[in-house]
């Protein structure tokens, strides 16, 4: 999730470290798996897409991989160069979104994405989909609503990307319920935090972990051991947007996985306890971001609503 995304970001038209991996060896082509580079910077994830031209070459770009984003976004210098017409356009928040019109012909590896046209979105007049605060560039961003037609791997350690239809792979690592958001896409798990359980956003797009003011306020009341800072501290500030406070959670538990100390920001109460739980199977107080998922091996098995969490 793009910090501060308006609703055209979530449902477009319709209704953002780590240092860098080796490249790893890529899968053989097949029209149902293929697994790419995942190349982690500023703690978020990003993927080479391949777009086909109307002449029939192709154009490489880099995008964002962003569980907790809604609308299948471009940046507007590609879309010039792919020549995509556009037609309906709408403003919100001083950025103007444009509905792509002609088909949009894209790939990871060998597998073709399934894109929802009346959500695949022209950003107009942006270079870069990523917050200024955050470091790297992306010529776009996958969403969740799209990533939610497959089974996906984010294992971050080894720096790969997979992507399968349905049935395709056999899951590997602890599972756990994934409750995933019915036209959102948005995936759903908890974490326990001093043995209660916290709803949270699976969201690979933001950097830093996310709850609500409230419950920020909670954490630092029973414990005033625990570092506290005021605005964004450290790589908070890479989320972009408004910070409250940062705190540091010396230990948490996620599944049998335990993680130790993490920080996490907060953004006003209401934003996800209400906003951001519309779009949610269950209720959420926050999201998981990446500076806890770069730890793991995460497997979103979406058709089955599972997550598989792996070292």
């Amino acid at each position: 999730m793009i910090q501060h995304a308006s609703r055209v970001l979530v449902f477009a038209l319709a209704a953002c470290g780590a240092a860098t991996s080796p490249r790893p060896s890529v899968a053989k082509p097949s029209p149902d798996v293929a697994t790419v580079p995942l190349v982690i910077e500023g703690n978020r994830p990003f993927v080479e897409l391949t777009f086909e031209k109307p002449d029939g070459s192709t154009r490489k770009a880099r995008f964002l991989v962003d569980s907790g984003g809604g609308g299948f976004l471009i940046v507007e210098p590609l879309a010039k160069e792919l020549g995509l017409a556009l037609g309906e356009t709408q403003q919100e928040e001083s950025q103007t979104f444009a509905q792509v019109t002609s088909p949009v012909s894209v790939s990871i590896g060998s597998v073709a994405l399934e894109l929802t046209p009346e959500r695949t979105l022209v950003v107009v007049g942006k270079t870069n989909m990523l917050p200024a605060a955050a470091p790297g560039h992306a010529d776009g961003m996958l969403p969740g609503h799209v990533l939610a037609k497959y089974h996906v791997i984010f294992d971050y350690p080894a720096g790969t990307f997979t992507i399968a239809k349905p049935g395709v792979l056999t899951p590997r690592g602890t599972p756990l319920p994934m409750p995933v958001g019915r036209e959102s896409g948005f995936p759903r798990t908890e974490i326990l935090v001093d043995g209660t359980p916290y709803g949270m956003l699976l969201d690979t797009g933001a950097s830093f972990t996310m709850v609500s003011q409230a419950v920020l306020a909670s954490w630092g009341q029973a414990h005033a051991e625990w570092e506290r800072h005021q605005g964004a501290h450290g790589e908070a500030a890479t989320l972009g947007g408004q910070t409250l406070e940062t705190l540091y959670v010396p230990s948490a538990t996620w599944g049998v996985a335990e993680l130790l100390r993490f920080g996490v920001t907060s953004q006003r109460e209401g934003v996800f306890e209400k906003w951001m739980s519309s779009m949610t199977a269950e209720p959420i107080v926050g999201a998981l971001a990446g500076n806890v998922l770069r730890q793991f091996r995460v497997e979103l098995d979406y058709p089955n609503a599972k997550l598989y969490l792996s070292k």
